[in-house]
């Protein structure tokens, strides 16, 4: 099975390269972002993504590039749609020229969080540009694509060159700095090697339709970094609570984004990890 990988320098699109079956074949794609074991491939440029995917001929997209600055979106809107929205578009009318299957990465925020723990037919409302901006992306790929898979995530860690949530607060508290987080935003924060391993689950059991890949806990930003602490041996008195009002964030945040995981489990057969599962997995790879 021959897989082209977006954002092949990012988080995700490393560690799918990194859990891959050996006779999977990959191709990994950057932007501006290259490793020695990535090919250049802009996706808001139509003819460029049409030239390269179809030179590759792959099986199946799997699509992690977005913008994912949640508050730069804000202020460069038009780049946010025409990544996270047109990118996606180009992308699902390539694979379509090609018969390929593609699986979009998005997004918890395309809830506005006042309910929490969300299944896959929940009503979307999206907040800010970042969320509406991911949302736009489903509807180009169910627009586009007549073979599409969304796998919807929540603040997404792991190893990386550049830092996430995760890998900040272990580098603050193993530097013994106080860090400031919120009680009141609650997500079902994922692992990446995790979302990786059920990625490409979809793939080989060639499924359709919207997907919470997500970690399995409905947990506060607050209560998950006491468990970073704890897995990882750190200092949580070093740890502060402060409410989300007390945090002044540019970008609307939804307060409740968790995410339901039980279709993922039920159609794939395979558990999503909770937090101290993964945090464990992530210590132990350190």
């Amino acid at each position: 099975m021959k897989f082209f990988i977006t954002g092949g320098s990012g988080l995700l699109g490393e560690r799918l390269s990194a859990v891959a079956d050996n006779d999977y074949e990959l191709i990994s794609s950057h932007n501006v972002n290259p490793t020695e074991n990535t090919i250049k491939c802009d996706i808001t440029n139509k003819q460029e993504v049409e030239q390269v995917i179809l030179k590759y001929e792959p099986d199946v997209i799997i699509h992690c590039a977005a913008m994912t600055n949640v508050d730069l979106c804000e202020d460069e809107i038009d780049k946010a749609y025409a990544i996270n929205g047109n990118g996606t578009g180009n992308l699902a009318k390539a694979a379509e020229k090609i018969g390929a299957k593609i699986i979009y990465v998005s997004t918890d925020f395309v809830f506005d969080g006042k309910n929490g723990y969300y299944k896959e037919e929940d009503s979307v409302n999206p907040l800010g540009i970042y969320a509406k901006s991911k949302y736009d992306g489903e509807i180009q790929l169910q627009q586009y694509s007549n073979n599409w898979a969304i796998a919807r995530v929540s603040v997404l860690y792991g190893w990386h060159n550049r830092p996430n949530f995760t890998t900040w607060v272990i580098n603050q508290l193993r530097q013994n700095n106080p860090i400031n987080i919120v009680t009141d935003q609650i997500n079902s924060p994922t692992f990446a090697d995790n979302a990786a391993e059920i990625m490409f689950e979809i793939a080989k059991q060639d499924k359709t339709g919207i997907f919470h890949t997500a970690g399995n806990d409905r947990i506060s930003r607050y209560d998950f970094t006491k468990k970073i602490a704890e897995e990882f041996n750190l200092n949580e008195d070093l740890i502060n609570p402060v409410t989300s009002e007390e945090f002044v964030q540019k970008a609307p945040r939804p307060m409740d984004s968790s995410l339901n995981v039980s279709k993922v489990e039920k159609e794939l057969g395979i558990p999503m990890e909770t937090c101290s599962e993964s945090l464990r997995r992530m210590a132990d790879s350190e």
